[in-house]
């Protein structure tokens, strides 16, 4: 088995819920070798949409036919995240016993969480977060000098920004739920920060609205300071509410990390920069390490995070970003709403009960992080001119 293939046929994929994000899912699955075939989803234009990209999968007008198809392995749920439309879908995939891929963020509340975490763990069936800012090409050059190589020895402050206009009033939900910046935008950042360094001890908040923003009801912007086990201290500060002169928007995040032996700058589509001093001294050497592939977020993040799925299920091991590890990306969070609303500081035990571990460790040593990331197999440049 090749690391393109991520699986025998078994695990090829059956995709619910086939709306505008499926398109470059489509185009990255095109782009990795990873087959699709089938799809289902009650609008029978967006079922003709995906026949028009994919024309050798099937189209199902219902889940129960698509569930029953054979050849479905795997599903990739991008159905929305609310309670009414995900739990019930969920409970069918679970019940018919195949693996899923769903769409970030897992619910929008901790409790709502947890119960779709039960629903598969009491069906005996493997989940996976798209998570798919952890599946970057570079991303997953940067979890390899962070978690393997070690390169700035134990991380003692990190800090992830991300400040620029997203108003939303285009658009008939984006920013219209009562969470949105933190639920919606950050929890990208959440994923990766639980893969790097695991849940933190702690989450204090300021969450906040710009009257003035377009579109926007509710959270336009959550700025986190989070305390870790180890010591580790972080700050997030991510807005959609900036229109100033010094953008920084999502898609190129700027993240440093740093420790006792350097400090790593990092952009989701860069490479991974190291800085080291010279025998301790003001004087700074770098150097740069490269992603195995080059390409973009969209549309090489979907190909590789479902690469990564497939290639889990195939190894029978669990994968990065399962659903049990994204409780503790939920519990942060959960508790960023608490901290902004309750001006505190709220511990993660406090909203995760038994299942906060202060011993958890990173989410990069909670799933199969010995996977074989593929390079393309389809031309790059001829997928990305797709649209």
């Amino acid at each position: 088995m090749s690391g393109a293939e991520g699986g025998a046929s078994a695990f090829a994929i059956g995709q619910v819920g086939l709306g505008s994000i499926t398109v470059p899912h489509r185009q990255g699955y095109r782009l990795y070798g990873q087959p699709v075939v089938a799809g289902y989803d009650p609008d029978p234009a967006a079922r003709a949409r995906m026949l028009a990209d994919t024309p050798t999968a099937t189209a199902h007008e219902s889940l129960a036919d698509l569930l029953a198809d054979e050849r479905v392995g795997v599903i990739d749920l991008a159905t929305p995240h609310h309670r009414a439309t995900r739990l019930p879908v969920l409970e069918q995939i679970a019940a018919a016993g195949k693996p899923f891929l769903v769409q970030k963020p897992l619910a929008m509340s901790y409790a709502e969480a947890l119960e779709l975490v039960q629903v598969a763990e009491q069906a005996g069936v493997v989940g996976m977060v798209n998570q798919n800012m952890c599946f970057t090409p570079s991303a997953i050059a940067l979890a390899s000098a962070l978690l393997q190589d070690r390169v700035v020895g134990e991380p003692s402050y990190a800090q992830l920004v991300t400040q620029y206009q997203f108003d939303t009033d285009y658009h008939p939900w984006f920013g219209k739920d009562e969470r949105w910046w933190t639920a919606g935008l950050s929890i990208h950042h959440l994923g990766l920060l639980q893969l790097l360094f695991g849940p933190p001890l702690s989450v204090h908040a300021l969450t906040g609205h710009d009257v003035s923003q377009p579109g926007v009801t509710s959270d336009g912007w959550g700025h986190l300071a989070l305390r870790y086990p180890s010591g580790l201290q972080l700050m997030l500060i991510s807005t959609g509410t900036y229109y100033g002169t010094e953008a920084v928007r999502h898609g190129n995040e700027a993240v440093w990390v740093q420790g006792p032996n350097g400090l790593v700058d990092w952009r989701p589509e860069g490479d991974v920069v190291i800085s080291r001093r010279i025998d301790g001294g003001g004087d700074i050497e770098r150097r740069s390490i490269a992603p195995h592939t080059r390409g973009t977020w969209f549309p090489h993040a979907f190909g590789l995070t479902m690469a990564h799925m497939r290639q889990a299920l195939a190894a029978g091991a669990a994968p990065l970003c399962s659903v049990q590890d994204n409780l503790n990306v939920m519990a942060v969070l959960e508790a960023t709403y608490r901290s902004g609303a309750e001006h505190r500081v709220v511990e993660l035990a406090e909203i995760m009960g038994d299942r906060y571990d202060a011993d958890y460790g990173t989410g990069y040593s909670h799933g199969f992080s010995a996977w074989q990331p593929p390079h393309p197999v389809a031309d790059e440049r001829a997928e990305e001119a797709v649209a």
